[in-house]
């Protein structure tokens, strides 16, 4: 059976949950803005910033009003929260369910060339600006004036210099920002051509999977299902499937949040003028509890609708549905249900209540769900195989470890640029895994030949020795280099960062070529060994 398509899966799965948590998010954020308590605390605000700076008794009452109506808005949005989770079911019921093929494939999009974050060109220097004024002939006729002004003359001059180099290094950086940039468009851009082609491959297996009715496709299709449905904030979206092929049966576990995270504390709110501050009135733990109780059966049925009437799961003819919630330290559950499709077919959703449709199911519903009350469950359901953002994260930033030789040369060549050396391209040094060049610094005063090697190093556990630091140092004392500098892709050894600091070798590990990428490129770069990699260096 080919199980390549799982992780794809998952990772779609965790995709169509992020979005769903976005859009209900937006549509929460606009209900509470169209309810009237929060109009009013708005025209009250307004109303207050606008009083007469001169009649303070008037500014008084409309603070007064604005902070009342502020505590008045937020008893409202906490009531929303509320009306929210009574309504699960209705608005679960009320969804289409339908998943379009399309949603599943992944679109070919290249990634745009965003020159954003390239360093900036700075303003060309005119002598005007940088000019002292001439003085006049009455003030050449002060003692010491023609001098103070050939001073002060000398020192812009000095300053325009100064301007002009810096200019002129702020188009280097910028032009080879630009090009490092262009290698990291050219590798984002042939990444997600793989990665799509890989993608879509793998979903097409999945859907012949699914005809089939296999283990792997039937969960991960359920994980799909669950996970484009909308659910307010505090809920997470952590679940488990597992499918049990000759019963044909599915099981579930799901996480719904505690009591004290998805139900408000307060549904009423008062502003106390002696304190100045808005105060929550405490909502009473019997009606919390209860609207709770209510949401917890609500996401059972919920749940158990929306994978009964998702189509290509015909193949499951029985669900086990176990809802968790967390103490802390362990998972507790607080419902469990086994029912058959016809069973739950016969069911009315929409009439009736939650808690008569779960006693027709048989299910076992904690009697005090938000003190953390556990049943036991009809079934258990394996809980350490859930799928979260960490398990299917992508990183796709522009990773040093996994180009070609030819374009981490190219990349070198263009940072090495960046900072103003000039000389011969990079070559393959004398030592294995090595990258030299003898660059030129034309600064003024610190500049002069540098000696550069490079390493790329693809063993995790390696670090740069002291002896190459030995090697730059030699062949700076036989050219007669001003500095040198050491890169490595890795770490450097104990001893190397003493033994480079009085000899004026400059020293920039992984994390530090990550920054310069980000600083002269607005490239997001990283050094993470492929897993696969077992050489212990690259020869460049």
């Amino acid at each position: 059976m080919n199980r390549g398509f799982e992780s794809i899966i998952d990772r779609l799965a965790r995709e169509f949950w992020r979005a769903a948590h976005t859009r209900e998010e937006q549509h929460a954020q606009s209900q509470a803005r169209s309810l009237p308590e929060v109009r009013a605390l708005e025209q009250a605000q307004r109303a207050w910033e606008d009083a007469p700076a001169g009649d303070a008794a008037a500014s008084e009452r409309l603070h007064l009003a604005w902070r009342q109506a502020e505590a008045a808005a937020q008893g409202a949005r906490a009531k929303l929260e509320v009306a929210r989770l009574e309504r699960l079911l209705a608005d679960g019921l009320a969804r289409d369910l339908r998943i379009p093929p399309a949603d599943l494939r992944a679109r070919n999009t290249p990634p745009v060339l965003d020159t954003r974050h390239l360093p900036k060109i700075l303003p060309k220097p005119e002598w005007e600006t940088f000019a002292p004024e001439k003085p006049g002939r009455l003030a050449l006729a002060m003692p010491g004036a023609s001098g103070r002004y050939e001073q002060a003359l000398a020192k812009a001059r000095s300053e325009f210099v100064h301007a002009e180099r810096e200019y002129e290094a702020s188009k280097i950086r910028r032009t080879q920002g630009s090009m490092i940039l262009q290698i990291a468009q050219q590798k984002a851009t042939e990444a997600a051509r793989a990665e799509s082609a890989r993608h879509n491959a793998a979903v097409a297996d999945f859907e012949g999977a699914l005809l089939r009715g296999e283990a792997a496709a039937v969960t991960g299709y359920a994980r799909i299902v669950l996970s484009r449905s909308p659910y307010p904030a505090a809920f997470e979206q952590t679940l488990a499937a597992h499918y049990v092929e000759n019963h044909k049966l599915l099981a579930i576990g799901y996480d719904v949040p505690t009591l004290d995270a998805a139900v408000p504390t307060a549904l009423e709110y008062h502003y106390n003028a002696a304190q100045a501050a808005v105060q929550a009135v405490p909502a009473g733990d019997a009606m919390r509890a209860q609207v709770y109780a209510n949401a917890l059966r609500q996401i059972v049925l919920r749940s158990l609708h929306e994978l009964f009437a998702a189509d290509p799961l015909r193949h499951v003819n029985a669900i086990v549905f176990n809802a968790y919630a967390s103490d802390g330290s362990a998972r507790v559950c607080l419902a469990s249900v086994h029912v058959s499709r016809a069973d739950f077919a016969a069911l009315v959703l929409s009439e009736g209540d939650a808690a008569t449709h779960l006693a027709a199911l048989g299910a076992r519903v904690s009697s005090r769900p938000g003190a953390l009350e556990a049943v036991a469950p009809v079934a258990g359901v394996d809980m350490t195989q859930v799928v979260t953002d960490a398990d299917v994260a992508v990183d796709r930033r522009f990773n040093l470890m996994t180009l070609s030789d030819k374009d981490f040369t190219q990349v070198m060549f263009h940072l090495l640029r960046s900072h103003g050396f000039e000389g011969p391209p990079l070559l393959p040094g004398e030592q294995e895994g090595m990258l030299t060049c003898r660059a030129w610094d034309p600064h003024p005063i610190f500049g002069g030949d540098v000696v550069v090697h490079i390493f790329r190093v693809m063993d995790r556990a390696a670090r740069l020795e002291l002896s190459a630091a030995r090697a730059v140092l030699a062949q700076m004392q036989q050219i007669g280099a001003a500095r040198g500098m050491l890169i490595t892709t890795g770490e450097f050894d104990d001893g190397v960062e003493e033994f480079a600091r009085d000899r004026r070798i400059e020293l920039l590990s992984g994390h530090h070529l990550v920054f310069l990428l980000k600083e002269n490129a607005g490239v997001d770069a990283s050094v993470v060994v492929p897993e696969t990699t077992d050489t212990a260096a690259v020869m460049l």
